[in-house]
């Protein structure tokens, strides 16, 4: 099999300009090999790319393996090391070179690598295979030869991601799962802070925790946590860590209505049991890391279905614990005093309710969304929100002073109508039981509570006829009043 890196992105960029023909400098001897016999002889130094020429790359690198009959096949990947070079350790496993933060990775298989060093070097270079399982390693930045094993090192420290828990947090018991052979040790140590990376702001290392059953570590409460095995060997076998977990408790923060709104009149809700889960779990994508998994927060529907005298409300409630919520709705009028209850529990967060049990006037709603549902009663939080007064209508316009004249063959048709709170909103006729035509107010706008219409019909044929009207409000409330002429 051949192995091969591709490093960077795939970008079209201008073609280099020519190199300038330069006079052939005398063969210089082959440096001598880094064994102590003599010294190596200066190499003849490059000359520097012309203007305009890419020296440096940008972007990840992948590694290959081609297979005698040609065919590849992905190895390694990574967005953010660049692979400088390739070589062999012991047991004969591909070691992959790697900048800009000097580690070297070994393939395991097609879905498993193993870090085995971070040097200091920002660049590792080039491997070499040497005799007895050695592996020489040349750096760059700042340039240095080091020798990779195959002896074990005698005490080396692993260091995990940093861990958001979200929201300022307690931690527990630190507890982990490893082997450690007679004679080699492993230990765990926590740190935490409030910044997201590691700083002078963080907390010192905590005492270790060097048995498996484990203990509770003493950093400091705050959103950020970080772990740091040590392992030792004296020199035969080494300890091995497979997993650690550490308990931590979340402070309590009180739920927040960000949105809360009145839906429009006479319409409502689907049922909530013909709707979907209230609460579903959204999973990372396969392959991708995640240290929360997030709930997927119940929403109102978007769409409502007709009902008379019906009225809703919809909100949005947050939570940065991602706690359960269950709202408590209260209504009351602009003018009283006292909270009436509407709902309670109730686990969605929209309502909708009859509204003709309620008399005509303004109204303000108030949700209350609790957490109580996830903490013990003395750490249960609440927040409360009001809406902007709102008014509930089910009382149709007066229609008064109805009449008909007779006019050239054509119906001359007056009236007035009246509405205790709403603004009149359309209006029609219909003469003989025909179709149901629109017609304007006298002012040709519907912009008041009180309106007086004057309007003429089309010529009919003589004889008796009846003219009806009907009038609505803004909320939907419709009076219908005739006259025979």
């Amino acid at each position: 099999s051949i192995y091969a890196a591709a490093v960077g992105t795939r970008t079209r960029t201008p073609a280099p300009a020519p190199l300038p023909v330069m006079p052939t400098p005398a063969p210089s001897p082959l440096p001598a090999t880094l064994t102590g016999q003599g010294q190596p002889a200066p190499l003849p130094v490059p000359l520097p790319p012309p203007s305009g020429l890419r020296t440096g790359v940008s972007g990840g690198s992948e590694v290959f393996r081609l297979a005698p009959d040609g065919s590849p096949r992905r190895l390694y990947a990574s967005n953010d090391d660049v692979v400088y070079g390739l070589g062999f350790g012991a047991g004969g496993k591909l070691l992959v070179a790697t900048g800009n933060q000097g580690r070297i990775y070994r393939i395991e298989n097609e879905q498993l690598y193993t870090l085995l060093v971070k040097a200091a070097p920002a660049q590792i270079t080039g491997l070499l295979q040497g005799a007895g399982g050695r592996v020489f390693v040349a750096t760059g930045n700042v340039g240095k030869v080091y020798r990779l094993g195959p002896e074990l090192e005698s005490k080396g420290s692993f260091e995990s991601e940093v861990f958001d828990a979200g929201v300022f947090s307690r931690w527990g018991r630190l507890s982990w799962k490893g082997q450690a052979p007679a004679g080699t040790k492993l230990a765990v140590q926590t740190r935490s802070g409030n910044l997201g990376t590691p700083a002078q702001y963080w907390s010192a290392w905590s005492k270790p925790v060097a048995t498996p059953e484990g203990d509770r570590v003493d950093s400091p409460a705050a959103r950020f946590v970080q772990w740091k095995a040590t392992l030792e060997t004296p020199g035969s076998g080494s300890p091995e860590l497979k997993s650690v977990a550490l308990a931590y408790l979340s402070k309590n923060v009180a739920p927040v209505i960000a949105e809360l709104e009145i839906t429009p009149p006479n319409y409502k809700f689907p049922d909530p049991s013909t709707l979907s889960p209230t609460k579903t779990l959204s999973l990372p994508a396969l392959g991708a890391r995640s240290a929360r998994t997030p709930l997927v927060v119940p929403q109102a529907p978007r769409s409502m279905n007709p009902a008379k005298g019906y009225l809703g409300a919809r909100w949005l409630a947050q939570d940065e614990n991602e706690d359960d919520l269950v709202y408590t709705v209260e209504i009351r009028g602009a003018q009283e005093q006292t909270w009436k209850l509407l709902r309670e529990k109730l686990e969605e967060p929209y309502l909708s309710w009859d509204s003709t049990a309620f008399a005509d006037g303004t109204y303000v709603l108030r949700v209350t969304a609790s957490d109580a549902a996830s903490n013990p009663a003395p750490d249960a939080l609440t927040h409360q929100r009001e809406t902007e007064p709102f008014r509930i209508d089910n009382t149709p316009p007066a229609v008064t002073g109805l009449t008909a004249t007779s006019e050239g063959g054509r119906l001359r048709v007056k009236f007035r109508t009246v509405d205790a709170l709403s603004w009149i909103e359309e209006s029609e006729y219909s003469v003989d039981g025909g179709a149901w035509k629109e017609m304007l107010p006298v002012t040709r706008l519907f912009d008041s509570r009180e309106l007086d219409y004057d309007f003429t019909t089309e010529e009919m044929k003589p004889g008796e006829h009846t003219v009806a009207v009907r009038v609505s409000d803004e909320y939907g409330n419709l009076a219908v009043a005739k006259v025979v002429r």
